[in-house]
């Protein structure tokens, strides 16, 4: 069952790091990266470093590994809640 959650989560973190890799240059949700280049580097950083986590979670899928299994899901977790956390400094800006 587990290896069956890694995969999903592995399709997840690809989906999340491939949507923010694609919009560094092209407005996203209510987020212009174009007119505010910090949303543009949060989108390059979160975007690689999510793509990382994919990576590291297909290896996990085949290594079975209880440390590195927990290890990957909480740093995509931190990943994940840094990316939401700065971006939501630059809601409601135009």
């Amino acid at each position: 069952m587990i290896t069956v959650l890694l995969i999903l989560y592995t399709l997840i973190a690809a989906l999340l790091g491939y949507y923010l890799v694609s919009h560094q240059s092209k407005p996203f949700l209510t987020f212009d990266p174009t007119k505010t280049p910090a949303v543009r580097t949060i989108a390059r950083y979160g975007g690689s470093l999510m793509l990382v986590v994919a990576v590291a979670s297909a290896i996990t899928i085949f290594v079975q590994s209880t440390a590195f299994i927990a290890l990957t899901l909480a740093s995509g977790c931190i990943i994940m809640m840094g990316v939401g956390l700065f971006l939501m400094s630059f809601m409601g800006e135009s």
